[in-house]
């Protein structure tokens, strides 16, 4: 716990900075425009145009969405995408290293983003014929 509140009070100071900022219309944001660890987020306001707190359903954390710029969504811890693999659909995969490790990258419908994924029990990831989805062997 010691370990751990220097790093929730960082947090806290965080979004207390952006409460209370202007702005306009229908944004929103993650505190300190970080995905993936807050279960709170930031809307704006349309009546005083200053960025108030708001709660995540319980379980869930705050994303940027990837589908509307400037606003955010809530979702499972670890729904994020991997940075710089860009947006995917369906059900794509693609090795990280074709039959060198069992690591790859799976797409999560829901963001439009890829998540990391591993081969269990040691296999090696190879991609499929067609590019679009892998095996493990």
């Amino acid at each position: 716990m010691v370990a751990f509140a220097p790093a929730l009070f960082a947090l806290v100071a965080l979004a207390n900075i952006a409460v209370g900022q202007q702005c306009d219309g229908n944004v929103s944001m993650c505190p300190g425009n970080t995905d993936g660890v807050s279960q709170s987020y930031l809307q704006c306001n349309s009546w005083s145009h200053q960025y108030v707190s708001q709660n995540c359903p319980t379980g869930y954390v705050c994303y940027a969405n990837p589908k509307k710029p400037t606003t955010v969504m809530c979702g499972l811890p670890g729904t994020g995408g991997v940075p710089d693999q860009g947006k995917c659909t369906g059900n794509t995969a693609k090795c990280v290293a074709s039959g060198q490790t069992g690591a790859y990258y799976q797409c999560n419908r829901w963001s439009e983003q890829y998540q990391n994924a591993n081969c269990p029990n040691g296999l090696k990831c190879y991609n499929n014929a067609s590019n679009t989805g892998v095996f493990c062997q």
